[in-house]
């Protein structure tokens, strides 16, 4: 039993777009981690006005 030409053709695109929306997902969570990382970096460094002591 032979599969048609167009049907591996249609997968094999499927397959594609698949691997390219996870590549691309797989991008912006990286991307979003480092701009999260690089914020609280820079919140920690700032100097802290806001805390007040108790003495």
């Amino acid at each position: 039993m032979l599969i048609p030409a167009p049907t591996i053709r249609r997968l094999l695109m499927l397959g594609l777009v698949l691997v390219a929306l996870v590549a691309l997902a797989d991008g912006v969570a990286r991307h979003e981690l480092r701009t999260a990382a690089r914020a609280m970096t820079l919140a920690d460094a700032a100097p802290q006005t806001e805390r007040v002591s108790d003495e």
